[in-house]
């Protein structure tokens, strides 16, 4: 029998961690099974062409781990509000990159993030098609990585919002707020929130009902001001849970200017 001294293993365990920590991190390796399930995702497309209006998507795009994805939105594109389907395949790279081909002929770029347990929990998004003066980009956010339904349930208690007003027309102001929304899990909202206007200060409050389509998609409607929003959840951790987080685009806009906006759930 050996008898380590309490010196002897203190020095060992130093050597052993220093050879740990100086060993490399064994970075993860990407594949098509690393996108799998519904994310929610917001992309614009930002222009400084003053001959081309400002637009902006939000729907449900699903992975199945196995190359093949769907897609559905609202867009809106000079104040016009569209709904679209898609469907393609797709190819994750081992680095996280990957990249889209749409049937209806776009090509997408994606890199992967917030990955757990081999999944990915966060896209980035970027059109490389487009060879016009202006840029198409935007975010995913996982849903869930098995089919779920849907209802008002599903978004309930208070929520953090943040919202910008993106135009290429010199004539309009400029806008910006944050503030609060309260669902109550029933179809009934209200918010607060505080604006900045062409450089102006505000404040403002809202009542309003919404509803929950079974695909996490939704509808918003501001009974104080007239507005009328466009919804996608996510991060819906369970079947009873909520959502923790939500993407919007507004969908009574006219002319050149698109707002849109991200809350996260306090």
């Amino acid at each position: 029998m050996q008898i380590y001294s309490r010196r002897s293993l203190q020095v060992g365990v130093v050597i052993f961690m220093t050879i740990a920590l100086a060993l490399p991190a064994q970075a993860a390796t990407f594949s098509n099974a690393s996108l799998k399930g519904s994310y929610s995702f917001l992309v614009n497309k930002w222009t400084a062409n003053v001959n081309s209006y400002q637009g902006a998507q939000v729907g449900v795009v699903t992975f199945d781990g196995a190359g093949n994805v769907t897609e559905s939105y609202t867009a809106i594109n000079g104040g016009v509000v569209q709904t679209v389907t898609d469907s393609g395949t797709y190819t994750v790279k081992s680095n996280g990159t990957a990249t889209i081909n749409w049937k209806d002929g776009h090509q997408t770029a994606i890199t992967l993030n917030s990955t757990a347990a081999g999944l990915s929990h966060g896209v980035q998004v970027l059109s490389i098609d487009d060879n016009a003066n202006e840029v198409i980009s935007g975010t995913a956010w996982l849903q869930s990585t098995i089919a779920q339904t849907y209802g008002a349930a599903s978004l309930k208690g208070n929520f953090a919002w943040q919202t910008s007003l993106w135009t290429a027309d010199p004539n309009q102001s400029q806008m910006g707020a944050v503030g609060i929304f309260s669902f109550d899990g029933k179809g009934n909202v209200k918010g607060s929130w505080t604006s900045m206007v062409g450089g102006a200060l505000h404040t403002d409050t809202m009542t309003g009902t919404y509803t929950v389509n079974s695909d996490g998609t939704g509808v918003i409607s501001d009974n104080t001001h007239g507005s009328q929003v466009a919804f996608v959840l996510n991060n819906k951790p369970t079947l009873l849970g909520s959502a923790k987080g939500w993407q919007y685009l507004q969908t009574n806009t006219s002319g050149n200017i698109v707002v849109c906006g991200t809350a996260v759930k306090q």
